[in-house]
């Protein structure tokens, strides 16, 4: 099956999406797409033996204050194996018969008027539900509804439930109330078998479908555009919320409901906070300006920085340093080939780190010694390299770790993996023994990269890295002002 994954998602076979010029609005992928995730779902749970139950509770919505929720987004795992968008629903699949169940909360003329349509029975049914109830109030008040009844019948006949809870604790204890009637909740002593969900789908989203690849390219597309506004902009923003508007803007009127995350955007040395939640801060003359920022769409994220000179060009020790985190990404980038372990790029990368940092007397002694001795996360403290999927920092397993990078690694690269490559370099304001002339500067470069049979392909490639190819792009804000 992979094999001929790979065939599909050659570089020669799939095409760059151009932005449209209205944007990508609404944009989803087919019903067949749910459907075939959840007939890859069945067949696991089929080897898993009879009378096996998956259960998968939709997100609750979160409180923002007392009198207004956050907006909504649904979690990935339910969206994966659904498509439905909205809260209070749990999807139950036999893996004896192979039927697929929704319950949904009921249609209400009121509660549509301030939040929208609802799905209702109709609507989950013609989203591929085989069945479908609502948990609107039974006769004999809460719990007795049609939904509750078939929820109820589902458990009590399951051996074994594959389980995610999506963080509603009310809904995990009763779940596990049904597991354990007894009281005990002793997950050794009950007469049902608790099967971690996500662990299964996680594996399931490693590798991306061919029209995952496709929307995961759109959200890249629109990301690049966002960028591209934000550095345009930039000679004539006073502040770095400007910056972070200039690309919120962006992706937004091209189709983006929802980023990836939240925008970083740090000048000067707010760049050397990794994950600065700010965005208020003045933009000095000279600065840089590092932000990280990538749009949703259609559920898919992506995740580009870039870091460009606020007035248009390097400074030589900014310069010096861009180079070399540049350097180190294309050398992480080329590891990045089928069979290849995950952590022979980041070793890569963090190896032309290392060794640049003494070169220019950052760091010093024997270059063999500082890398083995890791004195470079002093000043790279963070990985290079993450899944990207339907979450930013996508589900799935690295493999096995070493003393580097302890949370895996050893996993061998494979066609339809959609990875970052995202070296940085972060010397703040007062780091002990450091010339000042490097102070103050943070720097990083990331791209999202498709594994393919061919090589490593960068999704955003079409956004300038190079140092004189930025400087170009923000220079031509200056002719703006």
């Amino acid at each position: 099956m992979r094999s001929s994954l790979a065939l599909l998602i050659a570089p020669a076979l799939v095409a760059q999406s151009p932005v449209p010029p209205a944007g990508w609005h609404h944009v989803r992928l087919p019903a067949s797409f749910f459907a075939g995730n959840r007939a890859r779902l069945l067949q696991g749970m089929k080897a898993m033996g009879p009378g096996t139950l998956a259960v998968i509770k939709s997100m609750p919505v979160q409180p923002a204050n007392g009198d207004s929720d956050h907006a909504y987004r649904q979690d990935s795992d339910f969206y994966y194996l659904t498509g439905v968008e909205e809260e209070n629903a749990v999807a139950l699949i036999d893996g004896d018969t192979g039927k697929y169940t929704l319950l949904v909360q009921p249609r209400d003329p009121k509660r549509e008027t301030w939040t929208g349509p609802r799905l209702g029975v109709d609507g989950a049914k013609a989203m591929g539900a085989d069945e479908a109830f609502a948990f609107d109030e039974g006769e004999a008040g809460p719990g007795s509804s049609a939904a509750d009844k078939a929820l109820a019948s589902a458990l009590r006949n399951a051996k074994r439930i594959v389980f995610i809870d999506n963080f509603d604790e009310a809904f995990r204890d009763r779940i596990l109330d049904a597991a354990y009637p007894k009281g005990t909740r002793n997950w050794n002593g009950g007469d049902k078998i608790l099967v971690d969900g996500r662990a299964t789908l996680a594996e399931m989203r490693v590798i991306k479908q061919p029209a995952e690849i496709d929307m995961i390219r759109k959200a890249v597309e629109v990301s690049i555009e966002g960028h591209l506004a934000a550095m345009k902009g930039s000679p004539r923003f006073v502040n770095e919320g400007q910056v972070a508007g200039a690309f919120e803007g962006a992706v937004r009127s091209l189709g983006a409901r929802f980023l990836a995350y939240d925008t970083i955007a740090g000048a000067g040395n707010d760049g050397c906070t990794l994950h600065y939640p700010f965005n208020d801060q003045p933009i000095t003359p000279g600065s840089l300006v590092l932000m990280d920022a990538g749009a949703e769409l259609g559920f898919y994220a992506s995740d580009i920085t870039r870091t460009w000179p606020a007035g248009g060009t390097y400074s030589s020790e900014q310069r010096a340093l861009y180079d070399l985190v540049l350097k180190a990404q294309d050398a992480g980038i080329a590891e990045m080939k089928v069979g290849n372990p995950h952590i022979a790029s980041m070793y890569a990368a963090t190896r032309i780190i290392s060794d640049g940092l003494v070169d220019l007397g950052i760091l010093q002694g024997d270059k063999e010694e500082v890398y083995k001795k890791m004195e470079w996360k002093r000043f790279l403290p963070h990985g290079v390299s993450h899944w990207v999927g339907l979450d930013v920092h996508d589900a799935g397993s690295y493999g096995k770790g070493d003393a580097i990078y302890p949370r895996g690694g050893s996993r061998k690269l494979e066609p339809g993996m959609v990875l970052t490559m995202e070296p940085g370099i972060y010397i703040p304001k007062g780091a002990e023994g450091v010339d000042p002339k490097w102070q103050g500067i943070g720097i990083r470069i990331e791209d999202d990269i498709l594994i393919t049979a061919g090589g490593p392909e960068n999704l955003s490639a079409r956004l300038p890295r190079k140092a004189e190819e930025v400087e170009r792009v923000v220079r031509q804000g200056l002719k703006k002002r």
